[in-house]
């Protein structure tokens, strides 16, 4: 089975990953790992099944995936998953299956089977912790906290749980 591991990541959270997946994949498959920047909609289409990575930027995916995702050019029979990091330490499903709208809606509209969404808590670029805490007006204790929730983190069980998603989406 040929499989493309392809992800946008400015942190390196959703980089970690997209390698912990790609390496589950290249065990007993044809597996590629590329950023997103590096591939183009027609070269999706060569590939059996794609997992797609995105980190959350103000609740939503990140631009670049949701603009791959409208132009993707899909194959017959292809298989199509989904992985998003964050920095909250969980989200309840209903909000996690909001996240994974835009990829379920790729799939509909492009004959693709949706396989499903992983996703884990990263941990938030430093530059980006003033604006995080001011925005979510949390308290300096409140936020040193979410702080220590995300510290290390995709970490080796975050790792684990990713390898075991791919294994499971690819059967």
């Amino acid at each position: 089975m040929k499989v493309l591991v392809t992800y946008f990541s400015q942190s390196g959270n959703t980089e970690k990953i997209a390698r912990a997946i790609y390496g589950e994949a290249a065990q007993n498959n044809d597996a590629d790992l590329k950023k997103l920047a590096d591939i183009t909609p027609e070269e999706v289409a060569g590939y059996d099944v794609v997992f797609i990575g995105s980190p959350l930027h103000s609740g939503s995916l990140a631009a670049p995936i949701k603009e791959c995702l409208g132009v993707i050019q899909p194959s017959s029979g292809q298989k199509l998953a989904g992985f998003i990091t964050h920095m909250a330490p969980a989200y309840p499903d209903q909000d996690m299956e909001a996240f994974a709208e835009p990829i379920k809606a790729a799939c509909q509209e492009n004959g693709i089977e949706y396989a499903g969404c992983f996703d884990c808590q990263g941990f938030l670029a430093e530059s980006m912790h003033a604006a995080v805490q001011k925005k979510l007006n949390m308290s300096d204790e409140q936020w040193a906290e979410m702080v220590k929730q995300m510290t290390g983190r995709p970490n080796e069980e975050d790792m684990a749980n990713a390898k075991a998603c791919a294994k499971e989406v690819l059967g």
